[in-house]
């Protein structure tokens, strides 16, 4: 948005991994003056801050409820816009406050969200369908390099799967190390790694779990990182059984990176991965259909043509496009007006 000519704000709490990020691209950033708590008092405080902005759209359902109560008490009120990332049921009670009177647009993520959100009485005239993008100059197989064999002691010649997930349920973790469990059981003489990159990946629970089920030196959790590009680049191949997904963004750049995928056909990923063509598609909450999915990714590790109709497919999620989209809709929202600042 910066690059397009306007002014681009992010809000956030501070002290935040995002807030971190943000200030090293050079990005303004403006703190919620609240943690955890919202009070009447706080909700004036973000009210101010909300008038000098012509949109501000929010991305996560606290945030919005947040933004949404203090631009009532905006002196110039903007145009409030909610980006819906997951495809689950909104209650009556938010779909009559907070997602319908006093905000002016809804985005949805994928198709699914899209056609759920359109049907939902209230709300349907105020949804656009925008996917979330991916930086493809960022994930570029062509200018990305990986240590991470270095990194971690891997040896060459060893099949390194890699999974980028915040460590929890829905993200199939419980379906994932069972089955890779299973795999290295029926192929006795594969020398395989599997790396799981996101938050919580390093916890206790997750520890335990690998534990459990033997895994340990094999199963190499990396918590948060900053580097998925070069973890991309140096794993053979990614594999994502998560159990629902709005668009399934970490996948979108595995695709990017040209790497052979192998994921659960659920939520958004319907929409464009294509079994046999882009990547492994495979049942979500299947142990057995994960395992069979991981073997084929490893015979079609030298498919060149799936990975370049994986990066041709990611190419479609373009960021550039995806802002220019949502520049688009913000200036309708504005009833033809230019933005100047969200």
């Amino acid at each position: 948005m910066n690059q397009m000519g306007v002014e681009a704000h992010v809000l956030t709490i501070k002290g935040t991994e995002l807030e971190k990020r943000v200030s090293e691209l050079g990005i303004k950033v403006v703190n919620f003056p609240n943690r955890k708590r919202f009070s009447l008092r706080e909700a004036r405080k973000l009210g101010e801050i909300l008038s000098n902005y012509d949109v501000v759209n929010t991305h996560i359902s606290k945030a919005h409820w947040w933004v949404w109560s203090a631009s009532f008490f905006s002196r110039k009120r903007p145009k409030v816009v909610y980006t819906r990332r997951v495809p689950f049921k909104i209650s009556l009670i938010s779909r009559l406050t907070k997602y319908n009177f006093g905000t002016d647009g809804l985005i949805a993520v994928s198709p699914q969200i899209y056609s759920y959100l359109k049907e939902t009485p209230l709300l349907g005239k105020k949804v656009r369908y925008i996917p979330s993008g991916v930086e493809l100059e960022r994930f570029n197989p062509k200018k990305v390099s990986s240590e991470i064999r270095k990194e971690l002691k891997i040896e060459e010649g060893a099949l390194i799967l890699l999974n980028v997930a915040n460590y929890s349920e829905v993200k199939g973790h419980h379906i994932l190390l069972p089955a890779f469990k299973e795999l290295l059981r029926r192929n006795p003489g594969l020398n395989a790694y599997l790396l799981l990159v996101g938050r919580d990946t390093t916890s206790s629970k997750a520890q335990k779990e690998i534990e459990r089920l033997a895994l340990r030196g094999r199963v190499i959790p990396l918590g948060f990182r900053k580097d998925v590009p070069q973890l991309l680049k140096g794993a053979d191949l990614f594999v994502f059984p998560s159990l629902n997904e709005g668009i399934a963004g970490s996948l979108l750049q595995a695709m990017a990176m040209e790497k052979i995928v192998v994921a659960s056909l659920v939520g958004g990923i319907r929409s464009y991965l294509k079994d046999g063509v882009n990547g492994i598609g495979i049942e979500p909450a299947n142990v057995e259909s994960l395992v069979e999915g991981i073997e084929r990714g490893i015979k079609e590790l030298k498919n060149e043509k799936m990975k370049r109709e994986a990066r041709k497919t990611a190419q479609e999620f373009d960021i550039k496009r995806v802002a220019e989209k949502t520049l688009q809709f913000y200036e309708e929202l504005l009833n033809g007006g230019k933005v100047s600042r969200i």
